[in-house]
């Protein structure tokens, strides 16, 4: 039986000095599935995506993604897990400014032997796949050599998207990725995630305040419906 790509069960999170921002009894994406979820801002969807990636450690309860616990005193098998088998589009992006976009979008293939695996199994060259990611989501030829500090927004988010599709992740994770793009650009965007998700069997949890984007995904998620913790900052 295949793990879902997340099981939560129990949490609870609260930022120092603060009210609880998380109590969730239970919640799951389950493998191959793609949830858009929402939830008003300071209802805690980023510091649910923080836990669920590992980037945050948990507090109370449990959270497995894809099958493996992401345990709060072990950061290393955390970030292990993070760099093999999930793609996170950061709201930051935190793209490297020194690297150009094809650099950007190939190092998490520096990072995990399982990425450069699953390509080599795809008989994918990567920095093609980079380059051919790019290109999907309309980043022009002469952009693809420019360093990250002289790419726009836009561009930057897209970069950020591409990094985190490279290498066939079982999860992606993205945190409002389409916030500083163009209708045009946006739809694009949605179309090749929902293609390399579906084509891969990658789970995919969605977070956006532009509630047209739901009729792309399998099941619409509001958080105030999970979190029985009171709206915070």
């Amino acid at each position: 039986m295949t793990s879902p790509a997340v099981s939560i069960t129990s949490l609870r999170h609260a930022w120092p000095g603060a009210e609880p921002t998380l109590d969730i009894e239970r919640f799951e994406v389950a493998a191959g599935e793609s949830v858009f979820l929402v939830g008003p801002s300071g209802s805690g969807k980023s510091t649910l995506l923080g836990l669920i990636a590992g980037v945050t450690p948990v507090q109370s309860g449990r959270i497995e993604v894809l099958g493996e616990p992401m345990l709060a005193g072990k950061p290393r098998q955390r970030d292990a897990i993070r760099a093999s088998r999930l793609g996170v589009i950061f709201q930051m992006f935190n793209l490297v400014p020194f690297l150009n976009a094809v650099e950007n979008v190939l190092l998490p293939l520096q990072f995990s032997p399982e990425r450069r695996q699953r390509l080599e199994a795809m008989d994918r060259d990567g920095p093609a796949e980079a380059r051919r990611l790019l290109r999907e989501l309309r980043l022009d030829e002469a952009s693809l050599t420019k360093k990250a500090t002289d790419l726009s927004v836009g561009q930057q988010q897209r970069v950020a998207a591409a990094r985190a599709l490279i290498g066939g992740p079982g999860l992606v994770i993205a945190d409002e990725p389409t916030s500083a793009l163009d209708r045009s650009a946006r739809d694009s965007f949605i179309a090749l995630l929902m293609q390399e998700c579906s084509t891969r069997g990658t789970a995919l949890l969605f977070v956006s305040h532009d509630e047209t984007l739901a009729a792309h995904f399998d099941r619409k998620v509001d958080l105030g419906e999970i979190n029985r913790a009171g709206v915070t900052a």
